[in-house]
């Protein structure tokens, strides 16, 4: 009985190690995992701000254009006004 005690505690030893591989093994994966999904976010966030700037510059160059073409028609209308009048 003394030989099968140390041969099941020798097995045990040998499980332990191979439990504990496994275990490193799968937090080097799950940080793998965690570090391609930290890039992706940081990916996706600058995509956002890239979206959100280039909307922004639109909506301002349209804001100026629309501002421009209502001035443009005041003048039109005032000059159109005052040639009407004049003659």
């Amino acid at each position: 009985m003394g030989q099968a005690g140390v041969g099941g505690g020798q097995f045990n030893q040998a499980s332990q190690a191979a439990l504990l591989q496994m275990q490193a093994t799968d937090l080097q994966q799950a940080q793998t995992i965690y570090t391609q999904v930290a890039a992706d976010a940081q990916k996706q966030q600058t995509q956002r701000w890239k979206i959100m700037t280039d909307t922004q510059t639109k909506i301002f160059e349209i804001t100026q254009d629309v501002t421009t073409n209502k001035a443009k028609a005041a003048d039109k209308a005032f000059n159109a006004m005052d040639q009407y009048i004049r003659s």
